[in-house]
């Protein structure tokens, strides 16, 4: 229940927040703005949870390990994001440049900080998610960071830890980027695509496309790789469809319902289309 729940919630805030980002310019309001759905959003599922108690341990283990970092890594990295972009040096590209790699330089030591943490986290491992995910368990360590979310009822030992890591996975593309465009001004330019299409629905879906490509080798004689496959998608549709790697993960996670969800829709929508058509007869 809380898992189809949580997709629909999921999939509402990420529009808005890509609706944002586009929109809005200046860091400060960014932010603010951002926060809003966010919060609300949290809120919305933390009320649910109280309604809708978890009937499994693997049920409480998933939300805390996969749904609500999701949900709490936005608030991270739009909180991150102001800061870096508010202490951008003006002027000069070599400041700037040494900002963004300056920047970097912090998030690879929180990652090697927690090292540990972070292979488990990109591993997808399960060894320790009952210490982990599992609400009331005592973990004595001073590699855990100090919790910022107070009720027990809505926090976990590594839930924040891993939204953190989901966050500085998404800062570190942005800072990546930024330093690209410093070093390559052209690049904003380089096969830039003028169409009035835009896609509308959740860029999980395009997702599934890129792989579905990339895992068929239908581009290149199969040599293209999945970065440069989600680029040029993002080119064409307007969109911001993220690390692919992480993202994967989203699709991975979904034990219950079919993989690859959309792929299997349109699959349908197709066949339906056509059996409809099979069907018709027109009266002679």
């Amino acid at each position: 229940m809380i898992q189809k729940f949580s997709e629909k919630l999921y999939q509402k805030l990420e529009r808005e927040l890509e609706q944002i980002a586009i929109e809005v310019s200046d860091p400060l309001l960014k932010m603010k703005t951002a926060l809003k759905p966010i919060a609300f959003a949290l809120k919305q599922l933390r009320n649910f949870l109280n309604e809708n108690p978890f009937s499994a341990k693997e049920d409480e283990i998933r939300f805390f390990k996969y749904i609500k970092p999701n949900f709490y890594c936005w608030q991270i990295y739009f909180t991150e994001l102001y800061t870096i972009e508010s202490r951008i040096p003006l002027g000069e590209t070599k400041a700037q440049l040494e900002h963004f790699r300056k920047e970097l330089l912090y998030i690879e030591r929180f990652f090697s900080q927690y090292q540990f943490h972070y292979q488990y986290y990109k591993l997808n491992a399960n060894e320790l998610d009952d210490l982990y995910f599992i609400r009331g368990v005592e973990i004595q360590s001073v590699l855990l960071p100090e919790l910022p979310d107070p009720d027990p009822n809505f926090s976990t030992n590594s839930d924040y830890l891993f939204a953190k890591m989901k966050a500085y996975d998404m800062l570190k593309d942005w800072l990546e980027h930024k330093i690209m465009e410093i070093k390559n001004p052209d690049s904003k330019n380089q096969n830039s695509i003028d169409t009035k299409l835009k896609w509308t629905g959740d860029t999980i879906n395009l997702l599934e496309i890129a792989y579905g490509w990339y895992f068929t080798g239908q581009i290149n004689d199969g040599k293209a790789n999945i970065i440069d496959i989600v680029k040029t998608i993002e080119q064409v549709f307007k969109v911001n469809i993220g690390r692919p790697y992480r993202r994967l993960s989203e699709i991975r996670q979904r034990k219950r319902l079919s993989r690859t969800k959309y792929i299997d829709e349109m699959a349908s929508a197709i066949t339906k289309k056509l059996d409809d058509e099979d069907e018709y007869k027109p009266a002679s």
